[in-house]
């Protein structure tokens, strides 16, 4: 994904650039694999200048952005205004990259995430100490729970298959809290 300029407000960024950067993506051919599905993530930033967008790609070959979303979406993030921010202009690399990247668009990563329920605590420690913290609801499902904590820069690191999930996990780089077997179930889209 392009990077955004600094000053790219929440709407402009939902319902232009998503848009042109998936157009750009597939290049006027659908993405191999996807007849018949329907994708949809669900942003809900908070803050002043925040919204909540759902983003729906259909059969692979057509996004549409929906302001004020959508009932019942495949993942819901839950992010405030300024950790958004970083995550799209590229001051904390990895985060939106984890849904929007071609890499994700297969058949294979679309069941594994309509086979996942839970929530996803991010706690991910940014190179000047302070926070990064989000919220991924799937399948609408609270429970089972389990947050991650980490670097930001070890969770870009996983999601470009770069450390593997378990290396991570073991080396002390990554701890869990809550449902390990969630955590792990997690694993198969998180590590690639």
């Amino acid at each position: 994904m392009k990077k955004a300029p600094d000053d790219i407000t929440v709407k402009k960024y939902f319902e232009e650039t998503v848009p042109q950067e998936f157009n750009e993506m597939i290049k006027g051919s659908p993405i191999q694999d996807m007849e018949g599905t329907e994708f949809s993530v669900q942003f809900k930033v908070s803050g002043e200048g925040g919204g909540t967008y759902a983003i729906v790609v259909l059969n692979g070959k057509e996004v549409k952005v929906v302001p004020d979303g959508i009932p019942n979406p495949l993942i819901e993030i839950e992010i405030s205004e300024n950790d958004w921010r970083d995550s799209v202009t590229g001051k904390v690399e990895g985060i939106m990259e984890m849904f929007m990247s071609p890499q994700r668009t297969s058949r294979k990563y679309f069941n594994i995430l309509k086979e996942t329920s839970g929530t996803l605590n991010l706690s991910l420690t940014k190179d000047d100490g302070s926070l990064f913290v989000s919220k991924m609801r799937f399948s609408g499902k609270d429970s089972p729970t389990t947050t991650i904590k980490m670097k930001v820069s070890d969770y870009a690191a996983m999601g470009q298959g770069k450390l593997a999930g378990p290396t991570a996990f073991m080396s002390g780089k990554m701890k869990i809290e809550g449902d390990m077997g969630f955590a792990m179930k997690l694993g198969r889209f998180m590590g690639g």
